[in-house]
This record gives C-alpha cells, sequence and structure tokens, in this order.
C-alpha cells in the first residue's frame, strides 16, 4: 500500500482552500485538513508571520485568509496544473 505524505507547502494550501471559504476557528480547521491541533497551530503561526491570514478583527478566534494568501492559493494551484500536464 502507498501512502502518501503531505508536504509543507500543500499543507498551507489545504489550510488557506478551506479558510478561503468561510472564517473559522482552529479546532475546525484541524478537523478539515486532518491534522492535529499543535501541527495546525504550528502552520497558523507560520502563516500568519508571513501575512498568508490574520484574526478576524470581530472575534479573534476565527482565521481568515489575506489578498496575500489568496494570491499564494492561485500561484499554488497554477503551478499544481502546470506540473500535471
Amino acid at each position: 500500500m502507498l501512502t502518501w505524505k503531505r508536504g509543507f507547502l500543500e499543507i498551507i494550501s489545504e489550510i488557506l482552500e478551506v479558510l478561503s471559504e468561510s472564517p473559522l476557528k482552529k479546532s475546525h480547521i484541524s478537523f478539515k485538513t486532518s491534522l492535529d491541533s499543535r501541527a495546525v497551530s504550528k502552520y497558523l503561526a507560520i502563516m500568519k508571520k508571513i501575512g498568508l491570514i490574520k484574526r478576524k478583527e470581530d472575534d479573534k478566534s476565527f482565521f481568515t485568509v489575506t489578498k496575500k494568501g489568496m494570491k499564494f492559493l492561485e500561484n499554488y494551484r497554477e503551478l499544481v496544473k502546470f506540473v500535471k500536464k
């Protein structure tokens, strides 16, 4: 049986994908991406530091995608299309 381990960029893109649908709490991100809460915390911290996501102004427990995050996601999708050709 082959197993596929997700890489750093793939996980970041998955988190951005779920956040692009709607703002989510860390626990919901964890559930939707099948990552444990420690991993989600690590990725969210990195993504927040480089400006891909931010906390909502009215409720800091929710995360949302920034314009830079959406641009990253668009570029990642293009890269995946390019590689699959």
